[in-house]
């Protein structure tokens, strides 16, 4: 795949939002890659000692990995804090449905499926939140 990582990071320098909804990945030379997000982010919550401990996972595109076999559309996802940590995400177009799958220290830990509705998908998605020996960044509140 000829996209340059360093304009993704580029992107995320000038700005681009993160959240539990990601935007569009919004390549003109290749408009297929706009059925899939420009990162997906992952935010989990525990206490230790007392005191609230809140982190967050960011998972950018691999875009090598990106294939179509006939109406579907896959690409994976790797997580930004290292580790064996990544999501495959897939586009049926037939069936206009997306379907995700998570994956940490290689094991797979959960999925979501969704029609259309690109909202509800990565709700769903990202209500997976963080798992136990998943690569995250801490954020104190």
């Amino acid at each position: 795949m000829d996209i340059d990582p360093k304009e993704y990071k580029k992107a995320i320098e000038r700005g681009t939002p993160l959240g539990f909804v990601p935007h569009r990945l919004e390549i003109a030379w290749k408009p297929e890659l706009n059925l899939f997000p420009f990162n997906v982010m992952f935010q989990g919550h525990t206490t230790k000692d007392g005191q609230l401990i809140t982190g967050t996972a960011i998972y950018e595109p691999n875009f090598c990995t990106y294939k179509k076999d006939g109406d579907i559309s896959a690409m994976s996802y790797r997580n930004a804090y290292c580790g064996d940590c990544y999501l495959i995400i897939c586009y049926d177009e037939k069936n206009q449905r997306y379907h995700g799958e998570k994956f940490v220290n290689g094991k797979y830990v959960g999925s979501a499926d969704g029609g259309n509705n690109w909202q509800m998908f990565f709700v769903h998605l990202t209500m997976l939140g963080l798992v136990s020996g998943e690569h995250y960044k801490r954020i104190n509140i």
